[in-house]
């Protein structure tokens, strides 16, 4: 098995009718953090360059095991 990290961002504004969601997958826990912050960083500038304010946005660092598919 491998350790994996999924990086799940879910983001609620004003006028949206639901919440927006994105996954990346990872395979190294420190580059997951380093990339969530980065994403809230860009998700909270790009909001206020636009003008939508308030905008909420929570990020995750999910730790799983992956089995991996040998070839016979």
């Amino acid at each position: 098995m491998i350790k994996i990290w999924l990086l799940i961002s879910m983001i609620s504004m004003p006028g949206m009718p639901s919440v927006k969601h994105t996954a990346e997958l990872w395979f190294d826990e420190s580059k997951c953090e380093a990339r969530r912050v980065d994403i809230e960083n860009v998700l909270y500038n790009t909001a206020a360059e636009q003008g939508i304010n308030p905008v909420y946005i929570e990020t995750w660092c999910l730790e799983s095991n992956m089995f991996v598919m040998k070839a016979t």
